[in-house]
């Protein structure tokens, strides 16, 4: 969509000296947006305003859709000047786009403008960071979170599942009174269904030993993974709804989470809370998910991380016309305002440091999830630093656990390393 602006020319808060006043078009690549709702939609429609010599192109992508936009516009040398993307990591092949000089290395630019001084903590520019630069700039964060129906609970005489003993009584009781125990999907293609998974080997082996697994360094086939293969298992068969396989996430929490069909949800928090009613709110409780029996931690971690930032294409970066109006735009969308407005408006996650949220706007259940995440250390996704190829057979291998396919801890080791690297 090409743009025209309607008010006057502003300074730069970037570079110092005044816009250029020269016809420019940008391009920018994003996921789909609500337009009523967006924040970075209203963002870019001020930006438009803002400068009237600008045709802002904006390229909308429905979900993942925008991966496959992404990389054929790279490999055909079409990289847009600015788009919205996952992690640079190899597994959304960011790591090809820098081999192939289609992004605009920011280092110099964030070490010397103040705006970017406290904006973010250290953990966030090193996932932006790839060999000592800094390729993107930190936009929106992730963290998993466990969530219980308290009155569900309550209503069947369970103890919350503080620890593994609970958790697994829990998902006994919930089922054999009919009530899912997870809302959780199983859809080919999506990852939300190996969040436990990932949970418990995290801590029944770590996961610096998780990401091996998942890297094919090491065989499922050791006693230590098998066991941690047993408490997936023992509160995971059987313990999602019947039609998981055709469950998109949102589907699964809106259909039995919201309606207290389903008793429990672990999951990225950002994806979650998005999709959760009003009502279902004041009855959820956050809590640390439990250490396993046997655990290599002493207290319970949580995967978190970045799941947006903001990058410019090389080209773009390099058209002295363009690079003004691209620090500028950058600049509003990965600032502190535009953060405070994704959090109170979007119930989004941010890793901004300092923000003054109105806490009448943010839920209780959020406030409290959220701290439990902060005081949690943080776990790498395991998924993340997978083969593209061999993670989707990972992934029907996960799914097809859930239904009760797997006799034993023992059989799902062996599909798991068939099906990954074929061990």
């Amino acid at each position: 969509m090409g743009t025209d602006f309607s008010s006057q020319q502003t300074a730069s808060a970037n570079s110092g000296s005044e816009l250029l006043d020269k016809e420019v078009t940008i391009r920018f690549a994003t996921q789909s947006m609500d337009r009523e709702k967006s924040v970075r939609y209203d963002v870019l429609r001020q930006f438009q305003e803002d400068y009237p010599n600008v045709t802002l192109e904006i390229e909308e992508s429905p979900g993942n859709d925008l991966i496959t936009k992404i990389n054929t516009d790279v490999m055909g040398d079409n990289t847009p000047d600015m788009f919205t993307f996952w992690r640079p990591e190899a597994k959304w092949s960011v790591d090809k786009y820098i081999e192939k000089g289609a992004l605009a290395d920011l280092t110099e630019w964030v070490e010397e403008d103040e705006f970017f001084d406290d904006l973010f903590p250290e953990y966030a520019w090193d996932t932006a960071t790839v060999d000592g630069h800094i390729y993107c700039i930190p936009k929106e964060s992730f963290y998993v979170e466990f969530l219980v129906n308290q009155e569900i609970f309550e209503q069947y005489d369970l103890e919350m599942p503080t620890d593994w003993e609970k958790l697994v009584t829990a998902c006994e009781t919930l089922k054999e009174n009919g009530v899912i125990p997870w809302a959780v999907d199983a859809k080919e293609g999506l990852d939300d269904s190996s969040r436990i998974f990932n949970a418990i080997i995290n801590r029944a082996v770590g996961n610096e030993k998780g990401l091996k697994l998942l890297q094919g360094e090491e065989s499922f086939q050791q006693e230590d993974v098998i066991r941690a293969l047993g408490y997936f298992l023992e509160v995971s068969e059987g313990y999602g709804p019947e039609d998981a396989a055709v469950l998109e996430y949102d589907q699964a929490i809106t259909k039995y989470l919201n309606t207290g069909k389903a008793a429990m949800i672990l999951g990225n928090a950002q994806q979650i809370d998005v999709n959760l009613s009003d009502e279902i709110l004041e009855k959820l409780v956050p809590l640390d998910f439990p250490l396993t029996p046997v655990s290599v931690i002493d207290k319970p971690s949580t995967e978190q991380d970045l799941t947006q930032l903001v990058y410019i294409g090389a080209d773009g970066w390099a058209d002295p016309d363009k690079q003004p109006y691209l620090k500028e735009l950058m600049k509003r969308l990965v600032s502190k305002e535009t953060a405070k407005r994704y959090v109170e408006e979007e119930r989004g996650l941010v890793p901004h440091l300092g923000l003054d949220i109105d806490e009448s706007k943010v839920s209780p259940m959020q406030k409290q999830a959220s701290e439990l995440a902060e005081n949690c250390d943080g776990d790498k996704w395991l998924l993340s630093f997978a083969k593209p190829g061999p993670v989707d057979e990972f992934r029907r291998v996960i799914n097809a656990a859930w239904s009760e396919k797997y006799s034993s801890a023992e059989e799902l080791a062996e599909a798991l390393d068939e099906a990954l690297y074929g061990k």
